[in-house]
């Protein structure tokens, strides 16, 4: 467990960050880890648990950190190793039950409900504001499509044609409208490969232009969050009760 948490660590935050946001992130990954491995899914070749982020979470070797980080290798794996280290075997706990716990890499000012997202109310994974991920690239970001990109990817052309319907109480869009189709806010920024859905539409001469606060779902963890909050002398206690709300801390004793 732990080693696959290392590897996962690795691959899910940024080693430069602060210490205690990368002791954060291991109790996060730790936790969501059990739940997976409780709730019994089963994903490619049979296997526990998966690195395709989309349906589980990342995981490099190291190995492969260090391809991808010659230079501070040694030091950003000691680091790394010593968040895990030091919470070993800590997860996080709802009525006395593994949550779960998902992280994302920026809110952009507010994390989203679960309620709001999946139209199921989980008391841990509540809104809340957050006003430490701002040395994030992406707190907020503008993409441009011109038209005729937007009928390649869409269908539409006319920049017009494309209107926010719905938008949680946070903010972030739910339901829009193609001309005459309807489309979830999910779907739009899969086909757009947009950083979040959280936007706001603008129209410049033949191009639409959307302004995205954030990257990630919103759910959760903000890691950047995590970050800016670590840095002003927070531990990951703190960090941790921020975005699971009414949380119990439990190590495991192995």
């Amino acid at each position: 467990m732990e080693e696959y948490i290392q590897g996962v660590v690795a691959a899910e935050m940024p080693a430069s960050f602060e210490l205690e946001a990368l002791k954060a992130q291991a109790v996060a990954a730790r936790t969501y880890t059990l739940r997976k491995l409780i709730d019994g899914r089963k994903y490619a070749l049979n296997a526990d648990l998966s690195d395709n982020i989309y349906e589980c979470q990342a995981y490099i070797s190291w190995v492969e950190f260090g391809d991808r980080h010659p230079r501070d290798k040694e030091q950003w794996q000691k680091k790394i190793m010593q968040a895990c280290n030091e919470t070993r075997g800590e997860i996080m706990l709802y009525q006395g039950e593994p949550i779960d716990a998902l992280y994302h890499s920026t809110c952009g000012g507010i994390t989203e409900s679960a309620l709001e997202s999946w139209g199921k109310d989980i008391p841990y994974l509540r809104s809340t504001n957050c006003n430490y991920c701002r040395q994030s690239k992406y707190y907020e970001s503008i993409q441009v499509f011109s038209s005729g990109e937007l009928h390649r990817l869409t269908g539409v052309s006319n920049t017009e044609a494309i209107k926010i319907l719905t938008k949680t109480p946070a903010g972030r869009s739910k339901k829009l409208k193609l001309d005459n189709r309807l489309i979830s806010a999910e779907e739009f920024r899969r086909i757009l490969q947009l950083p979040s859905t959280w936007w706001s539409l603008k129209k410049h001469k033949n191009n639409l232009l959307i302004i995205s606060k954030g990257y990630g779902h919103g759910l959760g963890m903000c890691q950047y969050g995590a970050n800016g909050m670590a840095a002003q002398g927070k531990n990951y206690h703190d960090i941790l009760g921020k975005y699971y709300k009414d949380i119990d801390f439990y190590r495991m004793n192995y």
